[in-house]
């Protein structure tokens, strides 16, 4: 075989795979601080496998973390999300998510030495709230929002309850949820999501009157959402609906 041609074979190979390593990252850069944005906490995401051949981006080990002023690290963690999307609608500068599968394997809700919850870090505001009214509003009058899930496949494992309020090792409580392939559909407000899970999560507990939590705080973020089937929070939404043209940019360039 001609050394030349297998020189140019092998430049070849290296040159997509570091393409395919930079799109990657650059994917994985632009959702964590999405993400991050849309939760009001830090996130960590261990990988991320963008596709254009078969228009599917594979999000693993998400993690959410909890706000400063808590004893532990970790809130939230999602082994592994996966999102079937319309390339066409990112030339648009929209994110058209055909569907999404989330696979939460555990939240943790801690209560601190000064009684206060994690959880309530990733509570919409009422601005927040206003926004995702006013978005519900535009899509219902026909105009064509930045994100729409057709459909959203949520699993829940378990959820688990630690007090420190009490001083020295805390007191647990672990709720196991096991909510499988729940479907909701037609979401236009990409952070609701944040509220759905939580809403789903934690009506599956007695940590209302344990940790004394305002649950329904977390349907009225999603309460357009829940309307249709479906229960999601009204956080970072700005930081959401620009994935889709950040991404489209950083690809184009």
């Amino acid at each position: 075989m001609n050394n030349k041609f297998v020189r140019t074979a092998v430049l070849a190979v290296v040159i997509v795979v570091g393409l395919s390593v930079a799109k990657n990252g650059l994917t994985q850069a632009i959702l964590t601080s999405a993400v991050s944005k849309a939760a009001h906490v830090p996130v960590r995401i261990g990988g991320v496998n963008l596709s254009f051949l078969s228009a599917s981006i594979r999000i693993k080990n998400l993690q959410l973390s909890n706000p400063a002023g808590f004893p532990e690290r970790l809130m939230v963690d999602v082994p592994q999300i996966f999102i079937d999307f319309d390339p066409g609608a990112l030339f648009k500068g929209r994110a058209h998510f055909e569907e999404v599968k989330l696979d939460l394997k555990e939240l943790i809700v801690i209560k601190n030495k000064e009684g206060k919850t994690n959880v309530e870090s990733v509570k919409p505001s009422k601005q927040e709230k206003r926004e995702s009214d006013q978005k519900a509003k535009s899509a219902g009058g026909g105009k064509a929002t930045k994100l729409h899930i057709d459909k959203l496949s949520l699993s829940i494992g378990r959820v688990v309850y630690r007090d420190y309020s009490l001083g020295g090792k805390p007191t647990e409580e672990i709720f196991d949820v096991n909510i499988k392939d729940r479907e909701f559909r037609d979401i236009e407000d990409p952070a609701q999501v944040v509220s759905l899970v939580m809403f789903e999560a934690l009506t599956k507990t007695s940590l209302s009157r344990l940790a004394n939590l305002d649950i329904d705080s977390f349907k009225e973020g999603g309460i357009q959402a829940l309307s249709k089937g479906l229960g999601v929070v009204s956080d970072g939404t700005d930081a959401a609906s620009d994935v889709a043209s950040q991404l489209l940019g950083s690809l184009l360039k």
